[in-house]
């Protein structure tokens, strides 16, 4: 008796037992019993992941065509050992998710085998897509100018936002890989959190500041999911907190929106709170929020944080380390009951926003971006 088994499967990550056997006389096995990617998602900006292969007899793995993206650091081995594959990735900056083949082959029973397609998404961590301009200096008609650096993988690592009254907000960005880290120095209030392959954070945690998403839930006290609704809360224990309550549900969304890499998911709309304690006051702005037709992940940072200007715009937000918070199309309109707030958006000939003007009954305020 002969049983072929040759299986082709189209996920990032996954785990099969796969076996043949060439005749009821042959007690050889062949077949994987695991075949999985260390990471679930590979973002536009990854370029190393490992693939983890167990076989019950030799094998050989070959790419099934000539696509030069995706490089394997072995591509045989010998059965009933445990293999860690480095994967040699090249930056997607095409803007669009791109795939590879491969098939994984018994070297004696040619006939088990499994095709695999490896994904890239078209996506940075930051939810930006992999071809967007990186945004260098953002300056604005009040008198602000923001300065940003990144590194070889389009990961912000300082900001310098500089105001004409000779104020400053500073932040750097460190980015720890293989003890998988993030450190975050904000004003000298210097906070820590865990990342994976997005290198994003879902919290950072310092002495005196906390910044990390934060469940929303119902009246009965049951967490409500993030793809309906969530916070962003950034406190220190003595200047007070900003609070962002995004609100992902709706008329036109009822079951909520993907969060996940290379959806489009837009907040319909925002509760912000400011509460100041060295000041003693407290903002409250209830923004209702329409869209336009431009595509918020053209340039490195996220535009539409700059609707209540550099004042109330938290930086880690503006710079996408907390990827939720970017909603995909830029914001045309937001109403709300203290006035509302029409923007103005002018491209360059890559998609990424030039200039952007914001506009609440008499004040109007211009953001220049270069890159």
């Amino acid at each position: 008796m002969k049983i072929s088994k040759f299986t082709t499967l189209f996920f990032m990550s996954l785990s099969l037992m796969a076996t043949s056997c060439l005749d009821d006389n042959d007690g050889y096995n062949s077949g994987f019993t695991m075949l999985a990617t260390k990471s679930k998602v590979l973002y536009a900006n990854n370029t190393s992941d490992s693939l983890y292969v167990h076989g019950l007899g030799p094998w050989q793995l070959q790419p099934l065509d000539d696509s030069k993206w995706c490089t394997m650091d072995r591509t045989s081995g010998d059965g009933y050992v445990f293999y860690s594959i480095g994967m040699k990735l090249q930056m997607n900056t095409t803007g669009k998710q791109r795939q590879i083949p491969f098939t994984i082959f018994d070297t004696r029973h040619t006939d088990t085998g499994i095709t695999f397609q490896l994904k890239q998404m078209a996506t940075r961590g930051d939810g930006s897509l992999g071809n967007a301009a990186l945004v260098k200096t953002i300056e604005s008609t009040d008198g602000y100018t923001a300065q940003i650096e990144y590194d070889s993988k389009a990961r912000p690592v300082s900001y310098v936002l500089t105001g004409n009254d000779g104020s400053t907000d500073r932040l750097t960005v460190n980015y720890d890989e293989l003890a998988g880290q993030i450190t975050v120095n904000h004003n000298n209030s210097v906070m820590t959190g865990k990342i994976d392959n997005s290198y994003q954070p879902t919290q950072l945690v310092g002495t005196t500041d906390t910044v990390a998403y934060k469940e929303q839930y119902y009246s009965n006290g049951m967490p409500i999911s993030y793809n309906y609704a969530f916070n962003f809360v950034a406190s220190n224990v003595t200047k007070g907190i900003q609070a962002y309550s995004y609100l992902l549900s709706s008329e036109h969304h009822p079951k909520g929106q993907s969060l996940s890499a290379d959806s489009m998911h837009v907040a319909d709309s925002v509760r912000y709170v400011h509460q100041d304690k060295i000041n003693d006051t407290k903002l409250v702005e209830m923004l209702a929020l329409n869209y336009g037709p431009y595509d918020n992940r053209c340039q490195s940072v996220d535009v539409n944080q700059l609707l209540l200007g550099f004042k109330e715009c938290h930086p880690m937000q503006l710079l996408s380390l907390f990827r939720y918070t970017r909603s995909t199309s830029i914001v045309s309109e937001a109403k709300s009951v203290d006035g509302n707030i029409n923007v103005t958006t002018t491209l360059n000939d890559d998609k990424s926003v030039r200039m952007m003007t914001v506009e609440r009954g008499v004040t109007s305020v211009t953001y220049t971006f270069t890159y």
